[in-house]
């Protein structure tokens, strides 16, 4: 814990520094680390989910559906399959594939470097892997954005889904994808979702399963 004192400005930013430098020499002096990461330190990247980034890029779904920021959005009742995939393209395509490396997650990497760590991450936008965090040293046990899956969980293989959002995102005109585009299990021929956790269909794939018992 720390203290902050009325009219003591200097008093709270040696606090902190104290604070900064102590979490620096105990991971220093670790042996190991984990890192558990949720979506705090992809806000603190800039990936936000409300305000100008979500009202500058979109206006056409706010205006129609009435949507007031990406993350209650990703709840919204869709009619149909060409509707939500445009919405949903463009979310993909900004927070998986657009987005830069945001800062907190460089200066992480170089925190825990030459040391042995490992990575347990709700976070589903591969930030840590955009920042250079060893692969088979991150658990995503939430999923991908970048991945697509049977909405039934037929089996258990993902498939990358970059090009395809980016067609849709290209392709979409009136809050809608062209129908041809809607992505279609090639097992049963039931619908494809994005691979986030959200129903008891999410697939945890051999990968899921490897990087867990690391």
């Amino acid at each position: 814990m720390f203290t902050i004192c009325k009219g003591s400005q200097n008093i709270v930013e040696e606090t902190l520094t104290d604070k900064a430098a102590n979490v620096r020499k105990l991971l220093q002096n670790a042996d190991a680390i984990i890192i558990g990461a949720g979506a705090g330190l992809s806000t603190a990247a800039g990936i936000e989910y409300a305000g100008p980034r979500f009202t500058e890029n979109f206006k056409d779904f706010i205006e129609r559906y009435g949507m007031t920021d990406m993350y209650s959005a990703g709840f919204y009742p869709f009619r149909t399959e060409e509707e939500k995939w445009a919405y949903w393209s463009r979310h993909i395509r900004m927070n998986r594939y657009d987005a830069p490396v945001g800062e907190p997650y460089r200066q992480l990497l170089k925190m825990v470097e030459g040391k042995p760590y490992f990575v347990i991450t709700t976070n589903v936008d591969a930030q840590f892997y955009k920042a250079g965090f060893d692969p088979l040293r991150i658990w995503a046990v939430q999923g991908d954005y970048g991945k697509l899956q049977c909405a039934c969980g037929c089996h258990d293989t993902l498939y990358d889904n970059h090009d395809l959002i980016m067609e849709m995102c290209e392709k979409q005109r009136d809050c809608r994808i062209p129908s041809d585009l809607v992505p279609h299990c090639p097992r049963c021929g039931e619908r494809m979702e994005i691979n986030i956790r959200k129903d008891m269909y999410f697939v945890q794939d051999a990968q899921w399963y490897a990087e867990q018992t690391e």
